[in-house]
């Protein structure tokens, strides 16, 4: 014989009592142990799991009557008639809210009834109070379903908003502390975090394919992947880009563009619009795209050469793959999808700015 497991469990009530039905066959009752709150059973019988030991236990809603509380065996069941202490209707049968996949309710039985009330009002009543019950908890659900969506995206976008909050400073303060030298040595400085912040900024292309935002997974990938790819192929493979002073003004401009964004999609999660904050959003991508695009190009025909020399990413003939592949081929093919995926991305930040501004032309209209 198997292990102990649960029976199927069918519940109802009445205004003043509670029913449960066992749905065990060729049952034997082992112990039944009732209290004000509490019913602790186990038996032996034919139940959904074959021949077996079955048990299980219930806290109750609210207290009951044991002493008008009633159990009785028939061929196919154990059936409980159970006395509430009050005559009033319980919105569940246990004491915390749960899910109990053994347990369910037993329509016939679930109904209100009283010495003034015909049997087809009760019905009624019943319906209507479990359509309220179950009309609640889809509420409740869907409440804590939002809060907890709007508290992940807070969260993400706080922290990235401080991490390159952290990168702006440390390359400003070291700028203004050591003149010129502190541009070479930008990505000694804050290499692991700028790393950080752009690996966890893959969930953006994660976030709208798991409906967590309503935008689409094509832009948020063409920048992520865009950026990763300088960051992480390019600039991390060569000491000597390291120290260009360029980075320092790659990492500045990326970094300036994510402490306008991140604040924005921070207060937009729990429904906020602060109007400045809305307005840089949705402007200040206007200098500051072209300039990391150009910043971008200028590290990729600086890494051409240095792939060249050390020859890393390259496959050569011959070898098990029968397959060659130049990388250096690839950062020029790359330099046009650079340019190209730019301007796409500023159509589309065009495109966002009008819709949330309006054109030029239908502002002096309104005017």
């Amino acid at each position: 014989m198997a292990g102990t497991l649960r029976p199927f469990v069918f519940w109802g009530q009445k205004n003043d009592s509670i029913s449960l039905k066992i749905d065990l066959r060729d049952v034997t009752i082992d112990n039944v142990n009732l209290t004000e709150d509490r019913l602790e059973t186990s038996f032996e019988g034919v139940g959904a799991q074959g021949h077996n030991k079955y048990s299980f236990e219930l806290d109750f809603y609210l207290p009951v009557d044991t002493e008008n509380s009633k159990v009785r065996t028939t061929d196919r069941a154990v059936e409980f008639s159970i006395k509430k202490k009050g005559a009033e209707v319980w919105p569940r049968l246990t004491e915390k809210q749960e899910k109990l996949p053994w347990l369910k309710i037993d329509f016939d039985k679930f109904a209100f009834e009283d010495d003034d009330d015909s049997e087809e009002d009760a019905e009624k009543m019943a319906a209507e109070e479990i359509m309220r019950k179950l009309e609640k908890d889809l509420k409740e659900n869907s409440v804590k379903s939002i809060d907890m969506k709007a508290t992940y995206l807070f969260t993400y976008n706080f922290l990235q908003f401080v991490g390159f909050l952290y990168i702006v400073t440390v390359l400003s303060y070291n700028f203004l502390k050591l003149g010129s030298v502190a541009k070479e040595k930008a990505f000694e400085m804050v290499g692991y975090q700028i790393m950080f912040c752009q690996t966890a900024a893959v969930l953006e292309v994660i976030h709208p394919l798991l409906g967590l935002v309503k935008t689409g997974a094509l832009a948020p990938l063409l920048q992520v992947g865009g950026r990763n790819l300088i960051l992480f192929l390019l600039v991390l493979q060569d000491v000597r880009l390291q120290i260009a002073p360029v980075v320092w003004y790659l990492l500045m401009t990326w970094s300036t563009v994510e402490l306008i964004r991140y604040p924005f999609y921070m207060f937009s999660s729990i429904g906020m619009d602060v109007k400045m904050i809305t307005w840089l959003r949705y402007t200040a991508w206007i200098p500051l795209y072209p300039l990391g695009i150009l910043f971008e190009g200028t590290i990729v025909i600086m890494s051409i050469p240095l792939f060249e020399e050390s020859g890393k990413f390259s496959l050569q003939l011959p070898n098990s793959a029968n397959f060659a592949f130049y990388f250096p081929w690839f950062l020029h093919l790359y330099l046009l999808i650079l340019g190209l995926g730019g301007i796409q991305m500023m159509k589309h930040m065009h495109s966002l700015r009008k819709k949330k501004f309006g054109s030029k032309d239908s502002q002096k209209k309104a005017a």
